[in-house]
């Protein structure tokens, strides 16, 4: 991983408050070809909790619709099902302005915004 790669890790890592946490930092994409899924980064920890992270730009806050709310939702059951993994899975979204809160909005269980990234 280069350093800019290693940097923005460690940025995303310190505002989620786990920046002492052992862990290994990948992209993932599903081995099947039709139903499968690609996640933009995870963070695999040594406590047990993978931080699925899914990375989206938007002008103001991002809002989750029920389409999207099923994806991430595929996203999660695939990994699951692929990777074999007990750890618990917690999605992460990181936006530029933060997750607009409606019925969708419970699935996430961390966000990080544009702005933790510069403040950290």
């Amino acid at each position: 991983m280069d350093e800019k790669k290693k940097l923005r890790c460690c940025q995303i890592k310190s505002a989620l408050g786990i920046a002492g946490v052992s862990t290994t930092v990948c992209a993932w994409r599903s081995s099947k070809r039709n139903g499968g899924a690609q996640i933009d980064l995870l963070i695999d920890r040594k406590d047990g909790v993978i931080n699925v992270c899914e990375m989206k730009f938007a002008t103001g806050e991002f809002s989750i619709g029920a389409k999207y709310a099923a994806e991430l939702e595929n996203k999660l059951s695939v990994l699951r099902e692929e990777t074999q993994t007990d750890k618990s899975l917690h999605l992460t979204m990181i936006t530029s302005s933060g997750v607009k809160r409606n019925e969708y909005a419970c699935l996430v269980h961390s966000q990080v915004r544009l702005d933790d990234l510069f403040h950290v």
